[in-house]
């Protein structure tokens, strides 16, 4: 059962959610512009017809590397070994951003090298034959088309980022799962309060996969 106390005492916190709410976004939208930037670039350098040998195996292991230990860990790393380290210090916001758009650029790399090798071979082909210099060709060519077959891809991991943001909190910063566990504390009322943040979540994840499906289903309408 509901506390009417709990009820008040979420209207009266809703301004400071919604401000969480609005960390979380700007966490995973900056995480994702160091993914895609960094991903992007990863995933055209080992990519099959431009990959140097050095460069495949240095961007491999980076990969392995990032998706093989916990993004909870890369965050304390960044946050509480960077000072050790080289005496770089980072505010909370920042390093989890930055360790969250590290993260996210393995995983970037592997959707944009997927994206680029499945456009048939013959697309390369064909582009040399008219002039194009490789670069051309990836750029007018080769990446328009590869960007319709990772965009769902992309997609979902723009709307793990949002999620992932939850890990943020160990560090202090005040984004969404950060603001409910401190109203938790105020109402000892988890199901009302985590509820509530999980219908948020689902909310801003929900209008991500819905401007992907509408640009597809333009795009397939148009074609």
């Amino acid at each position: 059962m509901l506390h009417s106390n709990t009820v008040e005492t979420l209207i009266s916190w809703s301004p400071l959610l919604m401000r969480g709410a609005l960390v979380t976004l700007k966490l995973a939208l900056s995480a994702a512009g160091i993914g895609m930037a960094f991903g992007t670039l990863m995933g055209i350098a080992s990519s099959k017809r431009l990959a140097h040998p050095f460069m495949k195996y240095l961007i491999k292991a980076y990969v392995i590397a990032i998706q093989g230990t916990p993004v909870f860990i890369q965050v304390l790393l960044f946050y509480y070994a960077l000072p050790s380290l080289i005496g770089l210090n980072l505010s909370p916001f920042a390093a989890g951003a930055i360790a969250l758009g590290l993260n996210s650029t393995a995983y970037i790399t592997e959707i944009i090298r997927g994206g680029i090798n499945a456009v048939p071979a013959g697309q390369w082909e064909a582009s040399y034959s008219l002039g194009y210099s490789s670069t051309s060709t990836l750029i007018s060519i080769i990446l328009p088309q590869s960007l319709k077959i990772v965009l769902p891809s992309l997609t979902n991991e723009v709307s793990v980022l949002i999620k992932e943001t939850a890990v943020i909190s160990i560090i202090g910063v005040l984004e969404l799962t950060k603001v409910g566990m401190n109203l938790n504390s105020h109402t000892l009322d988890p199901v009302m309060i985590y509820g509530t943040i999980a219908l948020i979540y689902l909310f801003m994840t929900s209008v991500i996969t819905g401007f992907s499906n509408h640009y597809l289903n333009k795009e397939t309408h148009h074609d």
